[in-house]
């Protein structure tokens, strides 16, 4: 103990702290037991856990903890702040919310009718408001019109967008705009004008914008379209529809066509007014208020059993891009006509060929069959089969008639109960006729026969007993198409000297000397165009190309593998050499015989043909075949051909 009763502080903390030590020390100095224990000297453990703890507060982590723990707490103390300041930031913010620009307090309204006829005009009215405490510097108004919709002041002229700058709009200011439209399409059409509104904030390079869509519905078409078809028909019947288009609208509709779209197996005959595009689009111009136009159409449907066949018109405006396609749809209709099994089944074969068109290469005669059936379930009283030929490609001195009776008057051919057994033909019962005849060779006169083609008419008809007990007549009629092929010819010529080029060397040829020939080829084509002409021919491996052509417009190309020579002479029109100059193009080429063919003619170009495809009958058509052209090929009054 310490003799001064009040030590300084600095003693008093080193006995502190070494007491501390002491506390915590793994092994403590034992403790002398008071005097009444004796003098048996004990040590008392200290517990497992306050030791760790000692150990705890020793090491380097439990000092490095107590030296971060202030700055956690100051860092607590500073989110607190900064969370306060933000909200009161916030705060601040709602309450001086009136100085800014929000979307929400910019209106934009469209006002119109929820429905609205075709060809009329329309009406819209737009309204925008600006409930901000700020002045909006610019306004503008955009808007997108659906396909279809014209200018009222000039229905032929699309309005597809318009855009307006309305300038500045003041807090709490309003703007209208009126605009007027002329939509068209197809009743019962839904139709979306999409309106946008791009605006600027005072003091702001920003800029944002607000959307509002409107809709209608088309309620009623400028035109209406009544088609007429019957109801029922016979397969292989001729029929007509007809079209009756009426103007709705209280102005003109310019530029109206009709569009056609045929079933399955219907064949075309005639239309009037002539369609203007092909065979189903019809041009009818302009339609004043309240004017009418009327379209029909005549044709047949084949099929084999009875079905429903289904034909669409559609009405509507010409494309301002192509004349033959629909701009706008104003209206459609779909009607539906039921085809029925013919009466007879009725068909012709030419030289054994099915089918519509037959295709005639030649001009040797042809043979045709008709091959006939009952299809009734009652019997056909009177029944007669007759023929006729439409066209004058046909030599009628050369009509082969078999059982028939054939009236060249009328160029028709007619078999009945007089020459045959018709009178009474049975359910099922079937059979056939047949007959032959020739076509004129039309390559001698291409402006004749351009694109020569005939029609051959089949018709049987007859009697039935109908539920009535009378007697009704039944017809079926089947129409076949001849269309004559073109003739391509082709020749080819071997020169030396008299051609377009200056050609080398002598003739006849010498061997291990080189000679030079120029090669011509000219095409004719006789009655119809001819799309994707080309003549080919093969060079021998001792004959050279020389990349010489004439004219040098000509497509002559060489393909060193194989030696195939091709001229490209693409579309070739009739009558090209009947009449007029042929299609000519001349190459040159050299050669160079060897010691082996001293006394022999080699050939220096080989066999040539030239193919096309006929664009009037839709095949191909190929050329004479033209030999190969040899050393012989070269006329030299009577002098010697082969290699010397």
């Amino acid at each position: 103990m310490s003799s001064e009763p009040n030590p300084p502080e600095s003693e008093r903390s080193s006995n502190l702290e070494n007491l501390e030590n002491r506390l915590y020390s793994r092994t403590p100095p034992p403790l002398h037991p008071p005097a009444e224990f004796g003098k048996d000297e004990r040590h008392i453990r200290i517990a497992p856990g306050w030791t760790a703890e000692a150990e705890r507060k020793d090491s380097a982590v439990y000092g490095m903890v107590a030296r971060i723990m202030p700055w956690l707490k100051r860092l607590f103390v500073a989110s607190i702040l900064f969370m306060l300041g933000a909200g009161g930031v916030a705060l601040y913010g709602f309450w001086q919310g009136s100085n800014m620009v929000s979307s929400e307090n910019i209106s934009l309204s469209v006002l119109g009718p929820v429905a609205a006829p075709a060809g009329e005009e329309l009406i819209l009215d737009i309204n925008i408001g600006n409930y901000n405490s700020l002045l909006l510097e610019s306004v503008d108004l955009i808007v997108e019109y659906p396909e279809g919709t014209r200018q009222p002041t000039d229905v032929s002229a699309s309005l597809l967008r318009y855009r307006e700058a309305l300038g500045p709009l003041d807090p709490s200011g309003t703007l209208t705009r009126r605009l007027s439209l002329i939509p068209f399409g197809e009743e019962g059409d839904a139709k979306t004008i999409h309106v946008t509104i791009e605006y600027r904030p005072k003091d702001s390079n920003a800029i944002f914008s607000r959307k509002s869509d409107y809709e209608f519905v088309i309620n009623a078409a400028p035109v209406t379209a009544n088609v007429t078809v019957p109801k029922e028909i016979n397969s292989g019947q001729v029929f007509e529809v007809k079209v009756e288009v009426v103007s709705n609208a209280s102005s003109v509709i310019k530029n109206l066509i009709v569009k056609a779209e045929y079933p399955i197996g219907f064949q075309f005959s005639e239309s009037s007014p002539t369609a203007a595009f092909s065979k189903d689009i019809w041009y009818l111009g302009d339609l004043k208020a309240g004017a009418k136009r009327t379209i029909s159409v005549k044709g047949r449907i084949d099929a084999v059993e009875e079905e429903e066949r289904t034909f669409r018109f559609s009405v509507g405006t010409q494309s301002p891009k192509d004349e033959k396609v629909m701009g706008t749809v104003f209206l459609s209709e779909a009607p539906t006509v039921t085809v029925k099994r013919p009466f007879v089944s009725l068909d012709m074969l030419v030289n054994g060929e099915r089918g519509k068109t037959f295709i005639s290469k030649g001009t040797g005669p042809l043979r045709a069959d008709i091959v006939w059936q009952n299809n009734l379930p009652v019997k056909i009283a009177d029944m007669e089969v007759s023929v006729v030929f439409e066209g004058s490609i046909f030599s009628r001195t050369s009509v082969e008639q078999g059982t028939g009776f054939y009236d060249s008057n009328t160029s028709s051919i007619v078999w009945d109960k007089r020459t045959q057994n018709f009178g009474a033909i049975a359910p099922g019962q079937n059979g056939s006729l047949n007959f032959s005849f020739s076509l004129f060779p039309v390559a001698t006169d291409p402006s004749l026969y351009k694109n020569p083609s005939m029609l051959v008419h089949v018709t049987v008809k007859g009697k039935r007993l109908d539920e009535n007990g009378a007697y009704q007549e039944v017809v079926s009629s089947f129409t076949k198409e001849i269309r004559v092929a073109t003739s391509l010819a082709l020749s080819t010529d071997l020169l030396h000297s008299t051609g377009r080029f200056i050609d080398q060397g002598v003739v006849p040829p010498k061997a291990e000397a080189l000679t030079t020939y120029t090669v011509v080829w000219s095409l004719s084509n006789s009655s119809s165009g001819v799309a994707d002409t080309k003549v080919t021919a093969v060079l021998p491996p001792y004959v050279t190309w020389l990349s010489q052509v004439s004219p040098a417009s000509e497509s002559v190309t060489y393909n060193p593998i194989g030696g195939v020579v091709t001229w490209n002479t693409g579309n070739l029109d009739a009558g090209v050499g009947f009449g007029k100059a042929p299609r000519e193009v001349s190459f040159q080429v050299s050669f160079l015989p060897s010691i082996s063919q001293i006394g022999s003619t080699p050939v220096i170009v080989g066999e040539a043909t030239a193919t096309a495809d006929d664009r009037f009958t839709g095949i191909l058509v190929k050329s004479n075949v033209r030999p190969p052209l040899t050393t012989a090929s070269l006329s030299l009054g009577g002098g010697p051909v082969t290699v010397q």
